[in-house]
């Protein structure tokens, strides 16, 4: 995952909390991760956690939700899906467990000249865009779409006036990532000065980046779209990604 070797650091399991019903916090801390460094929206570690069903250690990409630097401490937000070796960790962890993680890697920095961003993602990218979110100047205008199966999922945003938070349900049984593309693909934006991030179910986003540069006609510096995972696909690594 990471195309040249990074930095990694040890840690213990500080606190698990659950921010929704179907997401955990992780709050991870210790000296092992004094010199850890991480700066910007959307940077993520790769964490090596160990799978409760057969034993065996697999490392997931998550996005750094908080990071505390003078402590050591930081956050990592999962989604319990019920289904994968990460999620069976993240279920399953309690305070004191010792995990690793390496990194960071990836960034998100603003595009000169911008006016107004469209954000979306489903609950997998749903950490990365409200990194994205809380960093965003005072006064930028936007829309941020974040899919969730229901009202219960929300989350309160920290967002500056003139962003629009919009809560996409999917509902029970539909697929993931169909409502995302969908509200997104009617979305209303300006016609100059916009910039795009979106994030989630390979399919959809395939979709949504296919938005972005035709119908938004959006090109590369001003539109990213990273399938973060794939439906049944384990440990999804999307190809025209840059990070």
């Amino acid at each position: 995952m990471f195309r040249t070797r990074r930095a990694r650091y040890t840690a213990t399991v500080e606190a698990v909390s659950l921010i929704a019903p179907r997401m955990a916090r992780i709050t991870l801390s210790g000296p092992g991760m004094a010199a850890f460094h991480c700066d910007q929206p959307t940077q993520w570690v790769k964490l090596f956690v160990t799978d409760p069903l057969d034993g065996r250690s697999v490392g997931r990409a998550y996005t750094v939700r908080h990071h505390s630097p003078s402590e050591p401490r930081i956050d990592v937000d999962v989604v319990l899906h019920g289904n994968g070796p990460a999620a069976r960790w993240a279920e399953a962890a309690r305070p004191g467990q010792e995990v690793s993680f390496g990194g960071p890697k990836g960034s998100f920095r603003p595009v000169p000249d911008t006016g107004y961003y469209l954000l979306a993602g489903d609950e997998s990218a749903q950490p990365a865009i409200l990194t994205i979110v809380e960093s965003l100047p005072s006064g930028l205008r936007g829309a941020v779409y974040l899919e969730v199966e229901g009202p219960e999922d929300e989350v309160e945003v920290d967002r500056a006036a003139g962003l629009d938070v919009v809560w996409v349900h999917r509902g029970a049984g539909r697929p993931k990532g169909e409502a995302l593309r969908d509200a997104v693909l009617k979305a209303s934006v300006p016609a100059t000065g916009v910039a795009a991030w979106a994030a989630g179910e390979s399919g959809a986003i395939r979709a949504i980046r296919r938005h972005f540069t035709e119908a938004l006609g959006l090109d590369r510096d001003r539109a990213y779209a990273k399938g973060y995972w794939k439906r049944d696909e384990a440990d999804h690594r999307d190809p025209l990604a840059s990070d």
